[in-house]
């Protein structure tokens, strides 16, 4: 934990997970007098051959995945100190990411005009977790002229979703339950995001076909520190031309005129996004840091508890500590001043403008990036904020006390005056 940070560092320490479900709690109890490593396996080896055996396909596409799966897995299984139940819900995660890879593959195979489908002008939302990311995505993707992946399309991706049966695909509730068994295993989690099959999911969510997104994986599945550093020097091209190539898949039957992909892990990849997609939009929400990596830890260290007996370890600090965190927020502004990330290519809001007024900022982002607003459009999104009031969902809690604030108000003291972000903590 870095020392100038010590009133995050309290907090950071003093976060205490909930009483787990009484049936969570003895599954894991029963867990202590097994051999779970042996009973639940998460070597490459184990978990390839069986979603071949399930799926009896045997082409994963490109190779390029393998070395870091392989890594992956060591990391989960040396590091992670996965208990019973996060070792069951991450082999049942990772063979589902292989089963769709193998799926998907097989679809191209099957029908290489696929391939054909082009990807224009996709949006990018980037920006700090806990900045209204997700509000914006689920927002703009109520127009029915957006496209954004959800998690059915992931986890039971053939047949190709179409358009006529979006909505009301039998594998929307076919998978329902194990999508939001999260909630069932930490139910504080309602307060914090939103997991279901029919909502938008994230950019790093469908990266995972690929075990690309370390900060997913990290903050999502378990805490893999080895996996971290091996991606830290690593191009993301790779991962984003296989998103792509989802995206792609995705479409074939089921027309977009934009995607609006979503990830605050994705803002360190700002330039590989612009290399893979150089007609990218990007909307950067701007919200005050202090706050944000304040709901940021409280959802870090729930995600945590719900596989493992230990919210945070040593090496996991990307995002949870204010220097690391400001680091990242940093980063883009070189780019743009440099002319990496063109100016015409980014729109930055703030945050609270955004949520005192979301469809006049919607009206705002649509004209910057010379988006047509439809009537449908229009009536989409409206009737999307009519039907999802923030107040439907439990409130979060922040911390009664927050401490100096000196060091981090430090911290973040470019970014926030780059960007003119305002305080909402004094």
């Amino acid at each position: 934990m870095n020392q100038q940070d010590p009133a995050l560092a309290a907090r950071r320490n003093a976060f205490t997970p909930k009483p787990r479900p009484e049936w969570v709690a003895r599954v894991n109890e029963e867990g202590r007098c097994m051999d779970i490593k042996s009973l639940v396996p998460l070597d490459e080896n184990s978990l390839i051959e069986t979603a071949k055996a399930n799926t009896g396909l045997d082409d994963f596409g490109d190779d390029e995945w393998r070395e870091r799966f392989r890594i992956l897995c060591k990391s989960f299984d040396e590091e992670s100190g996965l208990n019973l139940l996060g070792r069951l819900t991450n082999r049942s995660e990772m063979l589902t990411f292989l089963q769709s890879r193998l799926l998907i593959e097989d679809q191209y195979k099957r029908h290489p005009e696929i391939e054909d489908e082009v990807i224009s002008r996709p949006v990018y939302i980037v920006g700090q977790g806990r900045s209204g990311t997700s509000f914006l995505q689920n927002l703009l993707s109520a127009d029915p002229n957006n496209g954004t992946p959800r998690a059915w399309e992931l986890m039971m991706p053939v047949p190709a979703p179409e358009k006529a049966t979006y909505f009301s695909d039998p594998r929307i509730e076919q998978v329902r339950a194990l999508a939001g068994q999260i909630n069932r295993i930490v139910p504080e989690m309602e307060s914090l995001h939103e997991y279901s099959t029919d909502v938008p999911t994230e950019s790093a969510h469908v990266q995972c076909l690929t075990f690309g997104s370390p900060g997913w994986i990290s903050a999502t599945y378990a805490q893999v520190p080895s996996f971290s550093a091996y991606m830290a020097d690593k191009s993301m091209v790779p991962v984003y031309e296989y998103e792509k190539r989802v995206m792609k898949y995705l479409q074939w039957k089921n027309p977009r005129r934009h995607w609006i992909m979503k990830s605050p892990l994705c803002l360190p990849d700002m330039p590989a996004i612009r290399e893979v997609h150089p007609d990218v939009s990007f909307i950067w929400p701007h919200r005050d840091p202090v706050k944000a990596l304040a709901s940021m830890v409280n959802m870090v260290g729930t995600l945590h508890w719900s596989r493992s007996e230990t919210p945070f370890i040593d090496g996991f600090e990307a995002l949870t500590t204010a220097e690391a965190s400001a680091q990242l927020l940093d980063m883009p502004i070189r780019w743009i001043e440099t002319g990496v990330i063109p100016q015409e290519q980014i729109l930055n809001i703030q945050y609270l403008d955004f949520v005192g007024d979301p469809m006049a900022m919607v009206e705002k982002i649509y004209a910057y990036f010379d988006i047509e607003m439809t009537e449908n459009g229009r009536a989409g999104m409206q009737q999307y904020l009519d039907q999802h009031p923030r107040s439907s969902r439990p409130a979060h809690q922040y911390p009664e006390n927050w401490g100096d604030l000196t060091a981090e108000r430090a911290a973040y003291a470019r970014y926030q005056s780059y960007f003119g972000v305002p305080d909402e903590i004094e």
